[in-house]
């Protein structure tokens, strides 16, 4: 079975979408909580779609029709699916350690070599402490390098910091064959499903998103706010093992 199946099996529930926004970086989709997940641009010259007309086609749905969307080939719909998920997860709060990612992966990588799939505003902290720090992405700018650049270098990363936006491109699966056996793998960003499911596909730790304040983060998403502009927003660590920090 795939990850995202899985994921999708997981969600025992279905409730109609209360609330459904589509900003420029990010989507909000609200059922039995608010969840979110990253917008991924299919191309430089892709559309905004707008809010108003997103609420519009997204309210009132099921959540867990919307949700299956996560496996297809759409980005945008793929991205309102992972939403979706997030919206519907049962979630024991019991296992969620009040740790930022950040801090986490600076402490696992320190004097080792850290890959990072996907860009965070944290690789510039962590970049002095680090043997060698290398940034994978699907379009790489400046201090970035490509996916054949980064899959083979990947054997080589001690600690392999992995965006959720994976799940929603498709990408995952192959980046976890390619990470080395005993590397500490780690999935952050707004896109991540706090759900035990990810453990069984390799991950060593899970850093996602809880939505406190329903109300602002769904008035910021739609003027376009990215993750790291978001209050209302609480970020938290599920880990496999007990963490040391």
């Amino acid at each position: 079975m795939d990850i995202l199946q899985e994921l999708l099996d997981s969600v025992k529930i279905d409730l109609p979408v209360t609330a459904g926004v589509i900003g420029s970086h990010l989507i909000a989709v609200a059922s039995r909580r608010l969840g979110l997940a990253a917008r991924l641009p299919k191309g430089e010259d892709e559309q905004p779609v707008l809010s108003k007309k997103a609420s519009y086609t997204l309210v009132g749905r099921s959540a867990r029709d919307l949700a299956r969307w996560l496996k297809g080939d759409d980005w945008l719909r793929a991205g309102i699916g992972m939403a979706a998920v997030n919206s519907l997860l049962e979630i024991d709060y019991d296992k969620l350690h009040e740790i930022n990612a950040k801090h986490l992966i600076a402490h696992r990588a320190a004097g080792k070599n850290l890959m990072v799939v996907g860009h965070f505003p944290f690789v510039h902290v962590v970049r002095p402490t680090v043997r060698n720090l290398w940034i994978m992405e699907k379009q790489p700018g400046a201090e970035c390098i490509s996916e054949d650049e980064g899959y083979q270098l990947m054997p080589e990363a001690d600690v392999v910091a992995i965006t959720g936006s994976s799940l929603i491109n498709h990408t995952f699966e192959r980046i976890m064959v390619n990470c080395r056996s005993g590397s500490f793998k780690i999935m952050l960003g707004p896109s991540t499903p706090l759900s035990p499911v990810l453990f069984d596909y390799g991950l060593d730790a899970i850093g996602g998103a809880l939505v406190e304040d329903s109300k602002t983060v769904l008035t910021m998403v739609e003027e376009g706010a990215s993750f790291r502009q978001l209050t209302g927003v609480r970020t938290v660590i599920m880990s496999k093992d007990s963490l040391a920090v």
